[in-house]
């Protein structure tokens, strides 16, 4: 289900009226995982037994890891959730990938018959709900927070449905909170939602400028910039340049767009996600842009990946392989093919280069 489609549009408003009717939060709670669940079987089908089957081993796993003291014990169980979840993620976003490449190899070296590809279903928001359950465990691991003590809290933060599709990428210590607070208004404290005149309207004024930019900026320029790149032969410099700025337009009006409906929609039901973009095209060097772009997964992949790989702690040569490291998987993250991969190892060059001028030029840094 789309959030630029009418069927969204109605589904969203059936979700508010019914929030606004139920008086009691714990019955919000479940009547919002149910809908959530229906969200992502409206797109996905039977593949919500992927959903399911990561939040219960991650809600028992995560149970697991906090109440044993033995350190072995503790690093099994984070090893069973890292290659479940990771499992899943390569199996259906990456099997068909990876084939093709043995494939092309066998054929190359005249090793082997051809593999049959998996052609498996990707299911949606695979790659943002299993990095939320990643950190979960990972966060337990760390002693940062608690397990959850109610399944239906730890499957509504991990299925709930405005950023199931797109993210931002929403960690445990940010949502789960929110789930438990007590909301005041005026006199005493009631235990349930209550879509406040504040938030809708801030709610719905971001979700129309998530729309003006995915329905109005990306959706147009997106032929320009189709007929550019399927076919740049007999295009003039001057044309070309423009696709390529189109191009940037369009993917920053496309993903800032649904993270803004999303952030948006979370808002009038009560709950405060993380902001995804923050004017990326005004950075003034690489890591500054990965400070405004996709900031939930760029700082997951700093406190995730590049952190616990020595991060800028280790000698300088191993700063800027972790940075290439990173950004390699970040690209390939995003999706299973070279483009992504060759997008990713740019990225990472650009940041070890510039992390490298700013060693050997330490006054250009700003002060």
């Amino acid at each position: 289900m789309l959030f630029t489609t009418i069927d969204f549009i109605i589904f969203f408003i059936v979700v508010c009226t019914t929030i606004i009717i139920i008086k009691n939060r714990k019955f919000q709670h479940i009547f919002l995982l149910l809908v959530s669940y229906f969200f992502f079987y409206y797109s996905s089908n039977y593949l919500i037994i992927l959903l399911i089957a990561s939040t219960i081993l991650d809600f028992y796993v995560g149970k697991a890891i906090w109440k044993t003291t033995d350190i072995v014990k503790k690093k099994i169980l984070l090893i069973i959730s890292l290659s479940a979840n990771l499992g899943l993620l390569g199996v259906f976003k990456y099997a068909d990938f990876a084939i093709l490449q043995f494939n092309f190899l066998g054929e190359q070296f005249n090793l082997a018959n051809e593999i049959p590809f998996l052609n498996l279903a990707l299911p949606i928001g695979i790659s943002f709900y299993t990095f939320q359950t990643i950190s979960y465990t990972v966060d337990i691991y760390r002693g940062k927070i608690q397990p959850s003590k109610s399944f239906k809290e730890f499957a509504l933060f991990v299925a709930f449905f405005p950023q199931l599709v797109a993210g931002p990428i929403v960690r445990a210590s940010e949502f789960l909170p929110q789930l438990r607070e007590k909301i005041e208004v005026g006199r005493g404290n009631l235990k349930q939602i209550i879509i406040h005149n504040s938030n809708l309207k801030l709610g719905i004024t971001i979700m129309a400028f998530g729309f003006l930019k995915k329905m109005f900026f990306a959706d147009n320029i997106a032929p320009l910039v189709n007929d550019v790149f399927n076919y740049p032969i007999g295009y003039e410099s001057f044309t070309i340049i423009l696709g390529a700025i189109g191009f940037g337009m369009q993917i920053y009006g496309d993903f800032s767009g649904y993270t803004d409906i999303a952030i948006g929609a979370a808002l009038i039901l009560g709950f405060k996600l993380p902001a995804n973009f923050n004017k990326p095209y005004f950075a003034t060097s690489p890591s500054d842009f990965w400070n405004r772009w996709h900031i939930s997964l760029s700082t997951w992949l700093r406190d995730y990946l590049y952190i616990p790989l020595g991060g800028n702690r280790t000698s300088n040569v191993r700063t800027y392989l972790n940075l290439a490291t990173v950004m390699f998987l970040g690209g390939l993250w995003h999706g299973a093919s070279w483009n992504f991969v060759m997008w990713g190892m740019l990225h990472g060059a650009y940041l070890a280069i510039h992390k490298l001028i700013m060693d050997k030029f330490p006054h250009l840094k700003k002060k």
